[in-house]
């Protein structure tokens, strides 16, 4: 028995001494040696490519998409608005906001674009809790800059008029507030910019608006519009002037001021409108001044937004659509608890008083409303 192991032994040594012998032949032969090296560097290669997020088609998407920038938000609650007017439910639970934006990245190309699409049921002081079910493009526009300072926007614009964003999720408050509630909102056209010693100056023009309805003064469509204004900074105070002009409606002159420290934030905005000649005739008075004062101190994660309003609107119907609510008064408190940057839970409550402005569900007027609100949101 040992010899047989010993003789399988000796086989087994040979037989490695063999291989060995033939493989530093092959690798002394120059011609051999280079064709395996280049062997193994076509299996090295391929183990490289063979994972699914190096083929072609996904390089060419992560490509594109290393070019794009995503943006948005969502934001849902409850809402209550005492006197909401006769049949009229005076709570809802709302989808107060989704928008899904899309935009160039890369800011020193000659051309970019932004587009976003979804809905916005946030109800303003003045208005009843009522879910929006059109989902659609919301704004949607490309931008020329033919030089570093000037650009020109054309497409479904936001407008640049007013502190407060249609879209609520982006402000200090849930509900739009009584200054908000009149101003303008997308519409289709163009807009140039020129920027110049850290101001920005622009002049739009519109020919319809993303709601028709938007202004429908005694029942009138407004025709085209346009818009100019100028933003900048001055001792650390971001302000914007604007004028807004809708063809035989009425005219909006308005300015901002806000100034912002690491725990505090503060912004007025007053508004000035004023119905076209012909438009007057239809009303007592055609002007209506008002204001909205913003102060919102932050604790930590904590934010308590106060918003004051003063309206004095005349006979004009303009805020409020009756004679007798000359001047409108609204107070909103919003605590906030952000849980980070893009995450929020807020509640809220307002108070808006004026002269007959409200009806409750008999029928019946009122002077005064008391809305309640909480909502959580996200932004991206």
């Amino acid at each position: 028995m040992k010899k047989v192991t010993v003789a399988f032994v000796l086989c087994a040594v040979l037989g490695a001494a063999s291989a060995w012998v033939a493989y530093s032949h092959a690798t002394e032969d120059p011609g051999l040696k280079e064709e395996m090296t280049d062997l193994k560097n076509r299996v090295t290669d391929l183990e490289q490519k063979s994972g699914p997020d190096e083929t072609p088609v996904n390089r060419l998407i992560q490509s594109t998409l290393s070019g794009l920038q995503l943006g948005g938000g969502i934001s849902a609650g409850f809402f209550y608005t005492s006197n909401p007017g006769n049949d009229v439910s005076d709570n809802e639970f709302l989808l107060s906001n989704f928008l899904v934006e899309l935009s160039s990245k890369d800011s020193d190309l000659p051309i970019g674009f932004v587009g976003a699409i979804g809905e916005t049921s946030t109800p303003s002081l003045l208005s009843t809790p009522e879910n929006n079910p059109d989902f659609d493009i919301e704004y949607a526009s490309l931008t020329l800059k033919p030089m570093s300072d000037v650009s020109l926007e054309v497409g479904l614009l936001q407008p640049n008029a007013g502190f407060e964003n249609t879209y609520t999720f982006n402000n200090i408050n849930v509900l739009l507030g009584a200054i908000a509630s009149q101003q303008p909102y997308n519409a289709y056209g163009a807009r140039l910019g020129y920027d110049i010693n850290g101001f920005s100056l622009n002049a739009g023009y519109y020919k319809k608006r993303l709601d028709q309805d938007e202004y429908n003064d005694n029942g009138s469509t407004p025709g085209d519009s346009w818009e100019i204004g100028v933003t900048g900074s001055v001792l650390n105070n971001e302000f914007s002037i604007y004028h807004y002009h809708l063809e035989a409606e009425r005219n909006l002159t308005g300015a901002v001021i806000e100034r912002t420290t690491e725990n505090f934030y503060l912004a007025i905005n007053i508004d000035y409108w004023n119905r076209d000649a012909d438009m007057g005739n239809f009303y007592g008075s055609r002007s209506a001044i008002g204001g909205a004062f913003y102060i919102a101190p932050r604790f930590g994660h904590f934010l308590i937004p106060l918003r004051l309003e003063y309206i004095d609107q005349g006979e004009s119907r303009i805020y409020i659509d009756t004679a007798d609510a000359k001047h409108i008064f609204a107070a909103t408190i919003s605590p906030t608890y952000t849980f980070c940057e893009h995450a929020y839970i807020r509640v809220e409550s307002a108070y808006v008083n004026a002269d007959h402005a409200f009806d409750d569900k008999n029928g019946n007027s009122k002077d005064s409303r008391i809305c309640l609100a909480a909502e959580v949101g996200y932004s991206f």
